[in-house]
């Protein structure tokens, strides 16, 4: 019995190593033709670029951001897709984002999307209120917990891509005191939650 368990620490760490060589090798498909699919100007929905911030560029080096300001339907906002295939640790809680930006979470509430479900965060910081609605979604299927990104994505790098597409994170941010009709923006923008 007391060899046994020796041994089998030494498989287990013998299998690791070799799979964490294999994935070295193994590149990963991205998500990049999903974020080409969005297009800049739609029915009710136009866009317009936006560069990273120097922090940004530096957190997102290895990973795949697109960054817009968008007006859908009257009502402005600031878009922000990420693809981690490059970097998973460019994707992280979004909660933590704000907190660390220095915003307080006042309430977080589900809001129903047609393959799943984003959560709308209502926010404050010196006086001024916020909202954000954000999402990951691998293009069969949105939702909005991070443990499901994190376990959908060792799933993905265990099984070398086979188990299916790369999850986007896909954030919507209000400007700062703004009430966004959230359903109806979403409605209007359909090609961005159909990612």
């Amino acid at each position: 019995m007391k060899t046994t368990r020796p041994r089998l620490v030494w498989i287990v760490l013998a299998i690791a190593l070799i799979l964490g060589a294999l994935w070295q090798f193994v590149p990963l498909s991205d998500a990049s033709a999903r974020l080409d699919s969005l297009p800049a100007v739609s029915e009710g929905v136009q866009t317009q670029n936006v560069d990273l911030d120097p922090s940004e560029v530096e957190i997102f080096s290895r990973a795949r951001v697109v960054k817009r300001i968008a007006s859908v339907g009257g009502q402005a906002v600031m878009m922000t897709a990420i693809d981690g295939t490059g970097d998973r640790h460019a994707i992280h809680d979004p909660r933590f984002c704000f907190q660390g930006a220095g915003w307080r979470i006042l309430s977080q509430t589900p809001i129903a999307l047609n393959k799943g479900d984003a959560s709308l965060v209502k926010l404050e910081k010196d006086g001024k209120t916020t909202e954000a609605v954000y999402w990951f979604t691998d293009g069969a299927r949105q939702f909005s917990s991070p443990t499901t990104y994190w376990t959908t994505t060792t799933l993905r790098r265990l099984t070398f891509g086979k188990s299916g597409s790369e999850p986007i994170l896909v954030i919507l941010a209000a400007p700062d005191g703004a009430t966004i009709n959230w359903q109806q923006l979403l409605k209007t923008w359909g090609p961005l939650k159909n990612l």
